[in-house]
């Protein structure tokens, strides 16, 4: 499952940052690059540090954001 929940993770950050949110999307693709390096320790259990940390801001999309809070 490790792989295929990064690459879901990842299809939807990239859908919902990408093109509306593109510093909000860089700075979630620098934060997995943090991670990965936490990730060399982690061993099986990383592919999830690395899903959460792809999708830590998915929230700030416009289609799921409820809030005034403004992205990054």
């Amino acid at each position: 499952m490790g792989e295929e929940m990064v690459g879901w993770a990842r299809r939807v950050a990239a859908a919902d940052l990408g093109n509306v949110l593109p510093r909000g999307w860089a700075h979630s693709c620098g934060v997995v690059a943090r991670a990965a390096e936490v990730g060399l320790i982690l061993g099986k259990d990383a592919d999830l540090l690395f899903s959460a940390t792809i999708l830590h801001d998915v929230g700030y999309a416009p289609r799921l954001a409820t809030t005034a809070v403004s992205p990054r």
